[in-house]
């Protein structure tokens, strides 16, 4: 088991608040390494500081009643209409929310809510995790600590229990009453109840209507202060389990973890566990939370059913990998077989290490090789070994055939679109023709742009293709606001700050959301930044 890693509650309130002001931390999900918003997130911090949220905001004005408040984004779960939405929130408001929480009389509440969540026998996974380092791929702090803290422990509870609870929450963060935020701070129907006037609670809402259109439901995806304002309802809920637990007389031994939305219940009382589970749903459904049946069952085999089921398939299904690389004698062999999966694990976190395990092997195989070769010479009446340098081409079908498997892939993945679009663009760049490349390109472009909701999908052909596209004068072929800053122009606003007060909002630093000297490292090939930076951090 890996060692405890600090999570954001270890860190006094003015640590805290710059913790969740990082361009890291304001952006959960994948972005191109060009993409930084440090100093728009300093340029907010130092501006608004301490002035009130009402002597910001322009009179008869609010946020809650204006469209494109917030960079929308809708990820296509199943290519079509399944979405899930995430956003890059309007810095403003976002930080309005994170001074909320880490003002010092507000971390102080905050963090004696958490000590009162944290009751014997439930676990919580989820609290926002401080990285000690550069981080080599995205998240890798959060991803290890789930590694460590859900699945290792789940297994290594197996050797204390015999049966195993699993159920999540059904779209959790959207159906989150803002209500519960008051019932939260007051400790409502608890040990500790003790009904306060919590400004805290009622800031919270407010914000909270405010990215959202002024709707009273929910809480936005995309950033970890997100994360962190709805460990305080699940948090809450624990509290509350725990007690109803107790008051049900629940006598034999148990253990519970939880990771966000997802529940894990060990006991060695089958029925005792049933009764836990039914607990379970009372609380939720008090909270406006729904258990997913789909997702729900009772395991007595707690091992295997530990591990998600993608990685476990993943496991005893895939070829074998050895020290000669890999059973596939072909990368379009290799790339089916990720297609194949990935309709059985959708966007499945196996997937994203299938397409990297491909893009390595592609790379590999493309680095530059010696071969010897002898030739006869009359004058020295022998042969003469010479070396040369060559480039393999990549086996198993045209290049052509191969990006179109990795561009289904990501079509029917899009929220890891990014990692096929790495792959596509590594086998485009061993193209020697340039007519060829170009038209590969153009197919490809044409392919994933014009599918619906391909913001995500357009955010990463950018990345792709900006190399040809400046050489090409084509940088107009990108509508989306954020893609029309990395060709320098931006005529429309990322966000909608009309409700802000000019003097706040003109200075506003749109130029440094995209980095030029990281932009004049883009080469065809993408590179993500955690690799990057790891790689210029560790091993300069």
């Amino acid at each position: 088991m890996n060692k405890k890693v600090q999570n954001v509650l270890s860190l006094m309130s003015d640590e805290a608040l710059n913790f969740f002001m990082k361009s890291e931390q304001y952006h959960g999900f994948e972005l191109p390494e060009y993409f930084v918003f440090d100093n728009v997130l300093q340029y907010v911090k130092d501006v608004v500081g301490d002035l009130a949220y009402e002597d910001c905001v322009m009179p008869h004005t609010l946020p809650d009643d204006l469209a494109d408040v917030n960079f929308d984004i809708l990820l296509n779960k199943d290519g079509r209409y399944a979405v899930r939405p995430i956003v890059l929130a309007n810095p403003f408001l976002y930080y309005f929310l994170v001074r909320e929480v880490c003002n010092e009389e507000g971390w102080a509440v905050v963090k004696s809510l958490f000590e009162k969540f944290n009751v014997p026998g439930i676990t919580s996974c989820a609290i926002p995790v401080v990285p000690e380092k550069v981080e080599s791929f995205h998240k890798s702090t959060t991803i290890l600590n789930w590694w460590s803290s859900m699945e290792q422990r789940s297994i290594e509870l197996s050797l204390e229990y015999r049966y195993m609870f699993v159920t999540d929450i059904t779209n959790c963060y959207g159906s989150v009453n803002p209500q519960v935020f008051d019932w939260a701070f007051d400790l409502k129907n608890t040990q500790y109840e003790s009904p306060c006037d919590h400004n805290i609670a009622n800031n919270i809402q407010k914000y909270l209507r405010a990215f959202q259109q002024g709707r009273n439901i929910g809480i936005p995806q995309g950033s970890a202060i997100f994360d962190f304002v709805g460990e305080i309802i699940l948090g809450y809920s624990d509290l509350l389990l725990h007690e109803a637990i107790q008051r049900a007389g629940i006598t034999a031994k148990y253990e519970i973890i939880r990771y966000r939305d997802d529940y894990r219940i060990f006991c060695n009382e089958k029925d005792q566990l049933e009764q836990m589970s039914y607990i379970l749903q009372q609380v939720l459904e008090s909270l406006n939370f729904r258990m997913n049946s789909s997702k729900t069952k009772i395991s007595e085999s707690i091992v295997t059913d530990s591990i998600k089921s993608d990685k476990l398939f993943y496991i005893y299904n895939t070829p074998i990998f050895n020290k000669k690389g890999t059973d596939f004698d072909s990368f379009e062999k290799h790339l089916l077989y990720i297609l194949m999966f990935a309709r059985q694990y959708p966007n499945s976190g196996q997937v994203k290490t299938m397409l990297s395990d491909v893009d390595k092997r592609i790379e590999e195989w493309l680095q530059p090789q010696e071969r010897e070769i002898r030739s006869f010479t009359l004058e020295r009446e022998g042969f003469v070994s010479t070396k040369e340098t060559y480039v393999r081409k990549l086996t198993g079908g045209s290049v052509r055939a191969m990006v179109a498997v990795a561009v289904q892939i990501a079509l029917e993945n899009v929220t890891m679109c990014n990692y096929a679009l790495k792959v596509i663009s590594r086998m485009i760049d061993s193209v020697s023709d340039a007519q060829e490349k170009q038209e590969v390109i153009e197919m490809v472009y044409n392919k994933l742009a014009n599918t619906p909701n391909s913001t995500y999908n357009q955010l990463w052909l950018q990345n792709m293709t900006y190399t040809q596209d400046k050489e090409n004068n084509r940088c107009d072929r990108y509508n989306i606001r954020l893609c029309q800053l990395v060709v320098g122009e931006h005529t429309m606003p990322l966000w909608n700050n009309s409700w802000l007060k000019e003097d706040i909002i003109k200075q506003l630093p749109y130029d440094s959301i995209v980095d030029k000297d990281t932009l004049k490292k883009v080469t065809p090939v993408i590179t993500f930044r955690e690799r990057r930076a790891y790689d210029e951090n560790f091993y300069v």
